[in-house]
């Protein structure tokens, strides 16, 4: 009746507990908040995380702020003292949600959307003569192992130590086991070249993202486009015939000519008919069996420079990769007046005496590359041509005398770490 607070009032707000969680508890959790939301894109931008793991990390630092702020939200408002901290944390959050989300769907379209040209190839593609990837095993357990163990032109495959393993596994899924080794060498050379070998991926067909988020160990930025790493060869083999299952058969792309236009489309700088073509000739000649018919399917451009270098390249029965240094150096060298010509074969790894060389030979000139004792050394942007050598006076480098004892094997590799990428 004197217009005081009761003593019960005054009890409850002064609970000892309630005032330690007003004073400090809500305020440390609301910094910890704002620390982890800010955290999040930093990390999936500097990959170390997966846009896919930030973006899980985001609605779990939701859900927590949610329950922290709801009922003290208004009051929060009116409170001077909280008043900014809790704006910024709604902003954050709101802007995190836009980024991750963003890059999140992203990624997720372009594993799993399909576009009007890759649709229009699909079409094409449902009468066409193709190897279906249920099946079978079209080759033996014996020389699966042994095509690991021997390579497909850059050496033994990394993964040929537990090839009796991933052909039990392959099987398991139903797969054939020829389909996919077929997709593996084409992809990496049987894991031997590109950026599966250099940043040692285990990445069975060069995927982009993990089919089975769990098995995502990490991933790595080539021209702006990441790659999966994962755990181990037997990991990789598993989401990749997963991946193919799930997103591919389930879909109705059951054989390799269906599913192709998709797994590599034009939109990415591929030519889903070599692709396919050499997926048939390749699995054929593990048979010993004369392949499907050559499929014919309309190229697609994104631009008139790459149209014209991609079909130069094709009509010499060579793959056109824009983003590999020798064919960037062969455009670059066309466009300063210094034409190479077109590809006569595709490269090649020699040995001349006790030294190694990546060579290519064009029309008009070869490009060589020479290889460091220890191979990841390798100065993959030296790229030269063997007409300086002839043309230069002192101090240019040379290779050895052309008497000298030369061995060749063919190699394809296809990132930063080899000779067909960006200087």
């Amino acid at each position: 009746m004197n217009g005081k607070p009761s003593s019960t009032s005054q009890q409850q707000r002064s609970t000892p507990s309630t005032g330690w969680w007003r004073q400090t508890g809500e305020p440390f959790m609301i910094t910890l908040i704002v620390a982890c939301a800010s955290s999040l894109p930093v990390a999936a931008s500097l990959e170390l995380i997966a846009w896919q793991v930030a973006l899980r990390g985001f609605i779990l630092i939701g859900w927590l702020a949610g329950l922290l702020l709801l009922p003290r939200l208004l009051k929060l408002f009116y409170n001077e003292r909280t008043r900014l901290p809790a704006l910024a944390a709604l902003v954050l959050l709101a802007f995190g949600f836009s980024l991750i989300g963003g890059r999140a769907s992203e990624t997720f379209a372009e594993t799993n959307s399909i576009d009007s040209q890759s649709a229009a190839m699909i079409e094409l593609m449902q009468n066409q003569e193709s190897y279906t990837f249920v099946a079978a095993p079209r080759i033996s357990k014996s020389l699966f192992v042994r095509l690991l163990q021997t390579g497909n032109g850059g050496g033994p495959s990394p993964a040929a130590p537990y090839g009796e393993e991933l052909y039990d596994i392959i099987v398991s899924y139903g797969i054939d086991p020829a389909v996919a080794l077929a997709f593996f060498a084409h992809e990496s050379q049987m894991g031997t070249t590109g950026v599966t070998r250099s940043q040692d991926l285990r990445n069975w067909g060069g995927q982009r993202a993990a089919y089975n988020k769990e098995r995502h160990v990490g991933q790595v930025m080539v021209n702006g486009k990441p790659f999966v790493r994962f755990e181990s060869w037997h990991d990789g083999v598993r989401d990749w015939c997963e991946l193919i299952l799930n997103r591919y058969v389930k879909r109705g792309l059951d054989t390799v000519a269906k599913a192709v236009p998709v797994y590599a489309p034009s939109s990415d700088n591929n030519v889903p008919e070599a692709y396919i073509n050499t997926i048939h000739r390749t699995i054929a000649a593990w048979q010993g069996r004369t392949p499907p018919p050559a499929v014919s399917l309309p190229h697609v451009y994104s631009d008139l420079t790459t149209a014209l270098l991609t079909e130069t390249f094709l009509a010499a029965g060579v793959s056109y990769h824009p983003d590999w240094a020798f064919h960037k150096y062969a455009e670059e060298e066309a466009k300063a007046g210094r034409p190479l010509g077109s590809p006569l074969s595709e490269s090649r790894r020699i040995t001349v005496g006790n030294d190694q060389y990546v060579v290519q030979a064009f029309a008009l000139d070869t490009l060589y590359t020479p290889l460091a004792p220890v191979e990841s050394q390798t100065n993959w942007s030296d790229v030269r041509r063997l007409s300086a050598m002839f043309n230069s006076t002192a101090g240019a480098p040379i290779l050895p005398q052309a008497d000298t004892m030369l061995q060749a094997t063919p190699v394809a590799p296809q990132d930063l770490q080899s000779p067909f990428q960006p200087k």
